[in-house]
Parts: C-alpha cells; structure tokens; sequence
C-alpha cells in the first residue's frame, strides 16, 4: 500500500526511486503459444511473435520454459510454453532459430550459431531452451530447432532504459495501481525516464492502455 500511494501521490520526491526498484510480489502466469503450418519455420515464427508480443506488456521475469516440435506429413506443430515471475522485472524474449543440415551436426551448427548470434546483443540470463532434431524418412536432411528463453539485465541507470525495458516498468507500474494508467501522471514519468510525453503516450498504447 505504501508503493501504492507514493504513485498516486505524483509530489513525492521518491517517486523515481520507486519506478527505479519497482517489485511486485506473488504474481505468478503461464503464456502458451501453439501454431500450425506447412513447416516448423513459420509455425515457429508465428509463435515466437505471438509470445513476444505478450512478454512486452507483462511486468516480470521468465523462470521455466516448455515447448515441443512436431512434423509431418499433415504439417507441423509448435508450442511453447513460459512460467512468469512478476517480482523481479526485466525485458524478456523468446528467440529461436530452425535449420536444416546434411546430418544432426551441421544442423546444429547453424542452430547454434544463429541463436549466439542473437545472444550477444542481449546482456542477461538464459531461463530455458528446447532443442530438437527432426530426421524425415527417405529425405537425406536433419532438421534442428533451438528455442531460447532469455531474461535481458536491467541498465542500473533509468536514463539508459531501452524502450522496451522503459515499458516494462511502466507496465508494472500500472500493474500495482490496478491497472489504471490514470493514476501515473505523463509529465512525471516523462521526466523520470528523461523522454517526452508523447513518448510515454506512445508507450503506453504499445502496452495497450488508454487513458
């Protein structure tokens, strides 16, 4: 109650200290995606956009990930699954990469090089990953998929906030009024994160709120 009322109370002095360290306590969630296609690539992709997508506007962290690739005759399917923590915050992301090589080792090879490669332009921890081969009868080609669930470090300093993590705070901010974005004054937060109000505007449309 006392974060609570230091954000309704926008005088306060330690209201940059309290979007700055901002904890939510006891939330818990699973996100699931599940797609089919005519290939684990855009089933996969399809997933992978439907998730992240959710993952931007939801405050927390990801503690578990689950998923499981099929394919076939009929087409593929993909599902994945998150467990969320909302007492810790940080951008998060599901990243992924599916290849094809002469055999499982080439196959993953590549796998594994697309996926480091989008590794290191993230600074965080790795929450989980599904590694799968597929090897399709009378077809001399191994398919490899590699999914990765990934919780990005958060900058020490708010000015240094991406957008993304920029609105992972608001979104969590706005969690803890009851999810009422009437309750966070524009021109306090927009000085806060060192940006304008349209910018702050333009997040919270992003997160899907109105004011």
């Amino acid at each position: 109650m006392r974060q609570k009322s230091t954000f309704l109370s926008i005088k306060r002095q330690n209201y940059k200290l309290i979007v700055d360290s901002i904890k939510i306590v006891g939330y818990l969630r699973v996100l699931s995606s599940t797609h089919r296609a005519v290939s684990v690539r855009p089933a996969l992709e399809k997933v992978a956009a439907e998730l992240n997508e959710k993952l931007a506007k939801i405050p927390g962290c990801i503690t578990k990930m689950d998923a499981n690739v099929s394919a076939g005759v009929a087409g593929a399917s993909v599902r994945v699954t998150v467990a969320l923590d909302e007492s810790d915050i940080h951008p998060k992301y599901i990243i992924w990469a599916n290849e094809v090589g002469v055999n499982e080792g080439s196959a993953l090879r590549r796998a594994e090089e697309k996926v480091n490669a989008q590794l290191s332009e993230l600074r965080g921890q790795i929450a989980g990953f599904h590694l799968q081969s597929i090897a399709p009868p009378l077809v001399r080609r191994t398919y490899v998929t590699l999914i990765v669930a990934v919780n990005q470090r958060m900058p020490e300093e708010v000015g240094k906030l991406t957008a993304d993590e920029r609105r992972e705070r608001l979104a969590a901010a706005i969690h803890m009024l009851g999810n009422d974005p009437n309750a966070v004054n524009l021109s306090h937060v927009a000085k806060i994160f060192d940006v304008s109000r349209d910018v702050i505007y333009e997040d919270l449309k992003k997160l899907g709120t109105r004011r």
